[in-house]
C-alpha cells in the first residue's frame, strides 16, 4: 500500500477546489452567454424584419414567389411576406408555404416538419403586409454550443499546466520540511541539541518547538538515568563489599558464635542491598512515567490508615507511639499503589529515625482544593542547612546513625510531582524532629 503523500494531498485539494471553482464559473458564464446569444439572435430577427418592412411599396412590385438561395447557411433562416396576412407574397427558399407562426406580433416558438423555429412577426405601418422572420432552434443551439466550447476548453486545457505548476510550487514550499528531515538524519543518537527555529516558516515553527521540548525531556531522562546508574553503582559497592567481607569472616570463623554473627551481618547487608535495588527500580519506573493506566479517586485518609496498620508492628517493637489523627475523607486523583509507597516511605523514615519511646503523628486534611498529608516525628530532626537538600537522590544528612540509601524521600518527591503536588520539609512541633507536608490536588467531585 502506497504511503500517504502530503505533496499529492495538497495537489489533489488545490486542484480539486480550483477545478470546482472553474466549473462553477464556467457554468455561470455559459448560462449568461446562452442568454446573451439568445438576445442578440432575437435582435437580429427583429432587425431583419424591420429591413424587409423598410422596402415599403417596393414589395408590391415584387411578384416572384420566392427569394433566391444565395448561401447554404440560409436554409437555417426563413422569412415570409403575407399580404393582408392571407396571401403569401414573398418567401425564402427555406420557408414553407403556410404561415410560419399564427402569432402576428412579436416572438414565438413553433415547429414545422419536425424542426423547431424561433419566429418574429411584424406588420407594416399600413397594416397591409405581415412579415415573419424565423431561425431554426438547432442553429441557435449550435452557436451557443460553439461559444460554450470556446469558453470551457481553455479552462480544461489549462488544468494539466496548473497541476504541474502546483506540483512544483508545493515541492518548493515543502523544502523547509525536507531541510528539517536532512538535519535530523545527520544527527547522532546522542545529539539532543535544540533545532534552530529562527528561519523556520510559521507553519513549521510549532513543530520545531515541540521537537526541541521533546529533545529536552529526553535529555533530562538520559541525565537522570546516568546519574541513577552512577549513584547506584556507588551505593551498591558498599553493601556488596560488606557482604563479601562478612562471608569471608564466616568462612574463617573458629567458633559458632563468630560464624553466626558474620551470617547475621550478611543477612542485614543483603536486606539493605535488596531494599536499595527495590527503591532504584521504583525510581526508574517513576522516571519513565509508568505511574498507571489512569488516575482514579483515592481516599487518602483510608489509605494512610491501611499503611499505618502494616507499619505498626515495627513501631511496637521500638515502643514508638504511631497515631493517625481523626479527620474527614479526602479524595485525590491518582494511583493508589504509588500513593501507598509515598505514605509508607514517610512513615518508615519517621519510625526509623525516632528514638525508642518517641511519637510519630500522621494527619490528613482538606484545605480548599488541596489535600494535605502531614507526617511528624520527635526524632533528632535535620539541621536547617540540610532541609533544602532533602529529597535529593542518595543524599543523607551528615551524622545519621541509621542505615539507608537516601532514596526514600526522592521517591516521595517524585510521586508527589506525578500527582501535581509538592513536598515541604520543616522542623517538627516545638522545633523537635521533622515535619513533612505533602500537598496534593483534591479529586473533582461529581
Amino acid at each position: 500500500m502506497a504511503r500517504p503523500s502530503l505533496r499529492r494531498r495538497l495537489l489533489a485539494l488545490i486542484l480539486g477546489f480550483t477545478a470546482a471553482a472553474w466549473l462553477a464559473v464556467g457554468l455561470y458564464a455559459f448560462v449568461e452567454v446562452r442568454h446573451e446569444a439568445a438576445e442578440i439572435l432575437d435582435a437580429h430577427l427583429a432587425q431583419s424584419a424591420a429591413l424587409i418592412l423598410a422596402q415599403g411599396d417596393e414589395l408590391d412590385e415584387i411578384d416572384t414567389d420566392h427569394a433566391p438561395l444565395l448561401h447554404r447557411e440560409m436554409r437555417r433562416t426563413a422569412f415570409q411576406v403575407w399580404e393582408r396576412g392571407r396571401s403569401l407574397k414573398l418567401h425564402s427558399a427555406s420557408a414553407p408555404d403556410r404561415r410560419l407562426s399564427e402569432v402576428e406580433e412579436g416572438f414565438s416558438d413553433v415547429e414545422h416538419d419536425g424542426r423547431a423555429w424561433r419566429v418574429f412577426s411584424a406588420w407594416d405601418p399600413k397594416g397591409k403586409l405581415l412579415v415573419q422572420v424565423a431561425e431554426r432552434a438547432s442553429a441557435r443551439a449550435s452557436i451557443v454550443q460553439a461559444l460554450g466550447k470556446a469558453l470551457l476548453w481553455p479552462l480544461v486545457a489549462a488544468l494539466p499546466l496548473l497541476a504541474a505548476a502546483i506540483w512544483l510550487g508545493v515541492g518548493r514550499g515543502l523544502q523547509p520540511l525536507a531541510e528539517l528531515r536532512r538535519e535530523l538524519g545527520r544527527r547522532s543518537a546522542t545529539d539532543l541539541a535544540s533545532l534552530s527555529a529562527a528561519s523556520a516558516p510559521e507553519e513549521i515553527a510549532p513543530l520545531v518547538a515541540e521537537l526541541n521540548r521533546l529533545f529536552g525531556r529526553i535529555d533530562d531522562a538520559l541525565q537522570r538515568e546516568r546519574r541513577l546508574t552512577a549513584d547506584a553503582a556507588h551505593e551498591l559497592r558498599t553493601p556488596l563489599a560488606a557482604l563479601s567481607t562478612q562471608a569471608q569472616v564466616a568462612r574463617r570463623a573458629s567458633s559458632d558464635a563468630a560464624r553466626n554473627e558474620a551470617l547475621d551481618a550478611i543477612v542485614v547487608g543483603a536486606e539493605r542491598a535488596a531494599r536499595l535495588a527495590e527503591q532504584m527500580l521504583t525510581l526508574a519506573r517513576l522516571d519513565s512515567g509508568q505511574g498507571g493506566a489512569a488516575k482514579l479517586p483515592v481516599e487518602l485518609h483510608g489509605l494512610a490508615r491501611d499503611v499505618l496498620a502494616d507499619v505498626t508492628p515495627r513501631a511496637l517493637e521500638r515502643k514508638i507511639d504511631l497515631s493517625l489523627e481523626e479527620g474527614p475523607a479526602v479524595n485525590v486523583g491518582g494511583y493508589a499503589g504509588l500513593l501507598s509507597i509515598l505514605v509508607r516511605n514517610l512513615v518508615d523514615n519517621a519510625v526509623r529515625y525516632t528514638p525508642e519511646g518517641g511519637h510519630v503523628r500522621v494527619s490528613v486534611s482538606g484545605q480548599g482544593k488541596q489535600a494535605v498529608l502531614e507526617v511528624a516525628d520527635d526524632g533528632p530532626g535535620v539541621p536547617d542547612t540540610e532541609l533544602g537538600r532533602l529529597g535529593e537522590r542518595f543524599h543523607r544528612p551528615a551524622g545519621q546513625e541509621q542505615s539507608g540509601s537516601g532514596l526514600g524521600l526522592s521517591i516521595v518527591q517524585r510521586i508527589a510531582e506525578l500527582h501535581g503536588g509538592s513536598v515541604r520539609y520543616a522542623p517538627g512541633p516545638g522545633g523537635k524532629g521533622l515535619l513533612v507536608t505533602v500537598t496534593l490536588p483534591q479529586a473533582a467531585t461529581a
